[in-house]
């Protein structure tokens, strides 16, 4: 256990922060969740008895709202943003305010109030749509909007540790996938994995870009062991997250899940070559904090079929279960 108790997660009804908000309850931690619900809430709706959760429904565009909430903190984690396909849908000006601005304000807030420790949640297309393996030293070369906010983002929040007494972190998380109490089916594993129960049919099309995956409990896992962990080890660091062994084509990962449904049909369709084809080096964050990526896409097909033979998915394509 950390020398601190209190602990904000902006975005912690999502996809990731549900999963992290149950890792951090377990680990005797007072969360205070903040998240718009645009999703809803449902993600947490298995923790809500729990007497060291507070939720507040607001946007991080309430500034109000959110030095509120990081007041008595000693640790924030910022999942908060427009994320998905929303990030082609959005006006641009709406991404800006959102994933840079208001992300700028929690950062303030967060060393306004004496946090020590903040988290934030960059992504690996920082580096852009190159090939070849990519270390946390490697030229950041983003090409999305969406991409050059979460860099420059990253640099103030690294930029930021000025006092001895605030310790930043960004880490640049890969494709996550499998399933999740706010579960997304437009993750290429999980949309994968949802057309061979649904259809018994994958349609791709190339399919030789390749990604970095890592399961989305691996990552929350992450996140939580990063907050544990010894200041000299993480602040003003950059840590890729993705697992080694999971660099993958995305027609290995059909492959993987004709092997486990061998009665489907996988079509691969011609078509233009994916600028993003690469690697991700998620060395540093093993070496360093000793994390070891233990869930598979063998895993994530196991227990998403069985959801669905549970019955608990009725309507995959719904806003529900996708950023759209």
């Amino acid at each position: 256990m950390s020398d601190f108790n209190n602990v904000v997660v902006f975005g912690g009804a999502g996809y990731i922060g549900c999963i992290t908000v149950e890792l951090l309850l377990k680990q005797g931690f007072n969360v205070t969740v903040f998240d718009n619900m645009l999703f809803g809430s449902a993600g947490l709706d298995h923790l809500k008895t729990n007497t060291k959760l507070k939720i507040i429904e607001a946007s991080i565009c309430d500034t109000v709202a959110v030095s509120a909430a990081v007041k008595g903190a000693e640790a924030v984690i910022l999942l908060a943003a427009i994320v998905g396909h929303r990030v082609k849908e959005v006006p641009a000006t709406l991404m800006r305010t959102t994933n840079f601005l208001a992300s700028t304000v929690v950062l303030d807030a967060a060393i306004e109030h004496g946090v020590s420790r903040f988290i934030f949640a960059s992504t690996n297309s920082v580096y852009g749509a190159e090939s070849g393996l990519f270390f946390e030293t490697s030229m950041p070369s983003p090409v999305s909007l969406y991409a050059r906010l979460k860099l420059r983002m990253e640099e103030r929040i690294i930029n930021a540790k000025k006092r001895a007494s605030f310790h930043p972190l960004a880490l640049r998380i890969g494709t996550c996938y499998g399933i999740s109490p706010r579960m997304r089916f437009d993750l290429v594993v999980n949309s994968l994995i949802r057309d061979a129960i649904e259809t018994g049919e994958l349609t791709i099309e190339s399919g030789e870009q390749m990604r970095a995956f890592i399961h989305v409990k691996d990552a929350a896992n992450a996140i939580v062991l990063s907050l544990l962990a010894h200041e000299n080890l993480i602040s003003g660091e950059v840590f890729n997250l993705a697992a080694n062994d999971q660099n993958l084509q995305i027609n290995q990962v059909a492959s993987i899940i004709k092997e486990m449904m061998p009665e489907i049909s996988v079509k691969i369709l011609p078509g233009e070559p994916d600028l993003a084809s690469y690697k991700l080096s998620s060395k540093k964050i093993e070496k360093v904090l000793d994390f070891k990526p233990v869930l598979t896409i063998e895993d994530s097909l196991v227990e998403i079929r069985s959801a669905f033979e549970q019955g608990l998915y009725k309507d995959t394509q719904s806003p529900r279960y996708n950023n759209t």
